[in-house]
């Protein structure tokens, strides 16, 4: 039986008590394997490439040979393309049932239901200035350390601090070494790097909010800036139907998010489709329904044409 035709043999709420059991975080990723699980049966396979997935206990040995730990492991279907691991036939090797082995191998496909989508918008983006300080700032003291020269104007993978073997056995010398000055220098430096880092990534949360809504206004956001904490949550239809995208995200929100959201006090909501087939006045009121509410919220419509078909809806909560 292939990937695929187990995938359509069973609901996703089956698999919901054996999926827990991957991973603590499991629990609190539901709604993203629930994507991943439409995602993958809406899919046509690909290529296998000749590789079976293959369910099968695993055994963790000390140098003595002695059991350290046994735990279920599902081969060949991480890292790989979607395509292909849905074509791959599926042997369970494991005294595990179908529904078990099927939780082990979504868990290694997905890791809490990572998509294309969100590795476009989220990963895929050059540095922004705060993050070009951070990674300058890097950069430098490990040229300082490693003994090698500073470029003028280092590029993206220059300031990724890929140093030779050699190199970095001169950095952990000389920072092992380090004076009193040097260590509160460092301190200092750490510090101003992790500023830069964490406005980084709120300059990143503007970008992706203003690139769903260009009509934003930068200002409105400059807030995010002065908080303590801030989380993004992204829920994405994967049903079959446009018709049912709406009922989709009120059943992630309802059902499969269970995230704790109560020490959160302001909220950006996007709710983002493609031009060809746009939000509706009906999708808009039903999502809204069951958004949490806060003391301070604002709902955006947005496009994104990458989209096609589905819909997004982005939470950018903060306190």
């Amino acid at each position: 039986m292939t990937l695929k035709d187990l995938l359509l043999k069973y609901e996703f709420d089956a698999l919901v008590p054996d999926l827990i059991l991957t991973d603590k975080p499991a629990k609190d990723n539901l709604y993203a394997f629930k994507e991943a699980f439409d995602e993958l049966r809406r899919m046509e396979p690909g290529d296998p490439h000749g590789e079976q997935i293959v369910v099968d206990m695993e055994v963790d040995t000390d140098d003595n040979g002695n059991e350290i730990e046994r735990y279920l492991h599902a081969s060949n279907c991480e890292g790989d393309l979607w395509e292909a691991s849905l074509a791959k036939e599926v042997i369970i090797k494991a005294d595990v049932t179908e529904i078990r082995a099927m939780a082990q191998i979504l868990w290694h496909m997905t890791f809490y239901g990572f998509t294309a989508e969100e590795k476009t918008m989220w990963d895929d983006v050059p540095h922004n200035h705060y993050e070009h300080k951070a990674s300058l700032m890097e950069y430098r003291q490990h040229c300082n350390y490693a003994r090698i020269k500073c470029k003028k104007r280092p590029t993206e993978e220059d300031l990724r601090c890929c140093l030779s073997l050699e190199e970095w056995d001169t950095y952990r010398k000389r920072e092992t070494h380090r004076n009193r000055a040097k260590r509160m220098r460092d301190a200092r430096l750490g510090l101003a790097i992790a500023r830069y880092e964490r406005m980084g990534k709120v300059q990143r949360t503007i970008d992706e909010l203003r690139g769903l809504v260009p009509d934003l206004i930068r200002e409105d956001l400059d807030y995010l800036f002065e908080t303590t904490e801030i989380n993004e949550f992204s829920f994405f239809s994967r049903a079959r139907r446009v018709e049912e995208r709406g009922p989709y995200i009120v059943e992630l929100l309802t059902k499969y998010f269970h995230r704790n959201i109560s020490d959160y006090t302001r909220a950006e909501f996007v709710i983002a489709s493609s031009r060809s087939y746009p939000v509706k006045d009906a999708e808009v009121r039903m999502i809204s329904s069951v958004l949490p509410h806060l003391e301070v919220s604002k709902l955006y419509v947005g496009i994104w044409d990458l989209l096609s078909e589905d819909l997004l809806l982005l939470l950018v909560m903060s306190c």
